[in-house]
């Protein structure tokens, strides 16, 4: 019986470390196995991380941070996309918690619940209304921050849903 339970576990962790990266939840993810030591992924990003040449370099870890991943517990298809996350919240400006977070929580809980893709084009889930369109009149954003946010919006939608969602 204790062989049964040892390999069921066994079969759960490989099958959540050996999952594509289209199918994983990236902020979930690093919400349920880093932010306890490492909180919040842009707060870790914005302070431990920075671009040199292009390239994202850890503090501790400057000359291979992808090594630095995979020994915290990434599968090497996570590697990749959670580099890029990172490197996305430390080049992007933090307007989303500057300016949406006190009413709609994090980026990522609001993308899930509230964001969709028809045809391509970032839409409202409640109101099918293009958030291009509607962040031009809501949020207290100047008309050069709402593409910014259009786009740290779709690239949350995409690191939080797998496709066809």
């Amino acid at each position: 019986m204790k062989k049964l339970g040892a390999l069921m576990v066994l079969l759960v962790f490989a099958s959540l470390s050996s999952a594509a990266p289209a199918e994983v939840d990236l902020h979930d993810y690093w919400d349920q196995r880093c932010s306890y030591c490492h909180g919040h992924s842009s707060e870790f990003a914005r302070r431990f991380l920075r671009v040199d040449k292009g390239r994202l370099l850890g503090v501790h870890h400057r000359d291979d941070l992808d090594a630095f991943l995979r020994n915290h517990y990434l599968s090497e298809q996570l590697v990749a996309p959670v580099r890029a996350m990172l490197m996305a919240q430390l080049t992007t400006a933090p307007l989303f918690s500057e300016k949406c977070a006190a009413c709609h929580g994090t980026a990522a809980a609001f993308a899930r619940k509230s964001l969709g893709v028809v045809n391509g084009v970032l839409v409202g889930t409640a109101s099918a209304r293009k958030v291009v369109d509607y962040l031009a009149s809501h949020g207290r954003l100047e008309p050069l921050e709402v593409p910014i946010m259009v786009d740290t919006l779709r690239r949350v939608r995409d690191e939080v849903t797998s496709p066809g969602k």
